[in-house]
């Protein structure tokens, strides 16, 4: 029996000797795995940001409302059994290896799977060992041909944002990328989004194609937002004209859409209707701390992943709300980013006196030497970092003097590697 190092190094491998294969390839692995997914209630999220908030706000409310879960996220930060929740944790070590031994047993059989479709493949089999009452399957990449679509019926889908992203798999327009991300919509079945999301008309038309029931929600329902040291507080209207006004313990305001969106989307999947109390969306939303989405991993320390022009928007409404006189930014990415238009963005915002650019240990990464040399034609102050670990003393460094704060961003990869330091 292999050890649990031993299934993680394969799997580490994978990347290295395989490609993607067809969506029919995959749906005859599913199927020679036992077709797990036919057992489950399964909600289902796609989007350019947002997956993994939406995905852990909903199962911190139905986990408080009594239901069993799991939940099936990427990318991890620091243990791939991050992807593979059971009632909010990551699975065992023991479970990891029981599903890695059955993955890896079929694909000697039919074919090598991909690093994410491992993963995938590996998540339902332990899911079906566990029989959780609901489970929530966020997507890797788009939607329509993502191994997560192999499941057969879903409860609802979920698009929680659309930008340019991924383009060289996905395509050049938002039209064409909410497309994809659509494809996640399944016949009768709720797809839930914003109205006023880009690429609406495309996501519309995916829905009618298949035949799904499309719920366009306005954010008008949000009102009330203030920001404070504790975290952030908000009222919601939501379906049937319900009044709730919760607290989410973070700094970060683009996660009050992202729990609004998860509140509304259980208000319309008819399975909930009934059985979720206003205290459960409160006691859900209060409990739950999604890392890397402006954590404070120390003391005016601040890690955050966005790694795409909507979440750099999006994280720059954060930082600019903190009412601090010095900040610093620290930003490694990965070379396949659109990086120029994220440091311009970081750059032209005033917000920072000074950046660090940083190496991150990837064979994708961009080094931070061309990093800096953006910083410095846009005119900004730029140290270089050999690593994640010189970056943060720099930070720890910054931060001693008063009304100073730091701020990581650019990549979920540096994420991980920071949070691996502390």
């Amino acid at each position: 029996m292999p050890t649990y190092d031993d299934a993680v190094n394969k799997i580490y491998e994978l990347p290295k000797f395989t490609s993607k294969h067809s969506f029919e390839e995959g749906r005859s692995f599913f199927d020679e795995l036992g077709a797990p997914d036919k057992k489950f209630k399964i909600i289902h999220v796609a989007g350019t940001n947002g997956k993994g908030s939406v995905c852990a706000y909903m199962e911190s409310i139905l986990m408080h409302a009594g239901y069993r879960t799991g939940c099936f996220i990427s990318p991890h930060l620091t243990d791939c059994r991050e992807r593979i929740r059971l009632n909010g944790r990551m699975c065992s070590e023991e479970a990891f290896v029981r599903a890695f031994e059955k993955t890896d047993a079929l694909s000697a059989k039919l074919f090598v799977p991909t690093f994410f479709e491992y993963l995938f493949f590996m998540a339902m089999l332990i899911f079906e060992e566990e029989a959780p009452d609901i489970i929530i399957l966020e997507t890797g990449l788009g939607g329509r041909l993502d191994a997560t679509n192999l499941v057969s019926d879903k409860l609802a889908g979920i698009i929680t944002s659309i930008g340019l992203d991924h383009t060289e798999y996905l395509g050049d327009t938002v039209d064409m990328i909410a497309s994809e991300k659509a494809g996640i919509a399944s016949p009768g079945r709720p797809l839930i989004y914003w109205e006023d999301t880009p690429g609406r008309d495309a996501i519309s038309d995916t829905a009618k194609m298949r035949k799904s029931v499309e719920i366009a929600l306005s954010k008008a329902v949000i009102s009330d937002v203030h920001r404070d040291n504790r975290g952030i507080d908000f009222c919601l209207r939501y379906k049937y004209d319900s009044y709730i006004c919760p607290h989410v313990s973070t700094q970060a305001l683009y996660q009050v859409e992202n729990a609004a969106l998860a509140v509304c989307s259980l208000a319309e999947i008819p399975e909930f209707e009934g059985h979720i109390t206003d205290d459960d969306i409160l006691e859900g939303l209060r409990g739950m701390v999604w890392p890397a989405r402006m954590e404070e991993i120390e003391p005016d320390i601040y890690l955050d992943g966005a790694h795409n022009e909507a979440a750099t928007i999006a994280f720059l409404d954060s930082v600019r709300a903190d009412g601090a006189a010095h900040r610093l930014l620290i930003f490694g990415c990965m070379r396949d980013k659109d990086y120029r238009t994220e440091i311009s963005l970081m750059a032209g915002s005033g917000l920072f006196e000074k950046a660090v650019a940083v190496n991150i240990d990837s064979p994708r990464a961009e080094s931070c030497e061309t990093i800096a040399e953006i910083f410095e034609e846009m005119n900004m102050p730029v140290i270089r970092a050999a690593d994640a670990k010189e970056a943060l003393d720099i930070a720890r460094d910054h931060v001693n003097d008063k009304d100073s704060y730091a701020y990581i961003a650019g990549s979920l990869y540096l994420a991980g590697e920071v949070k691996g330091l502390l």
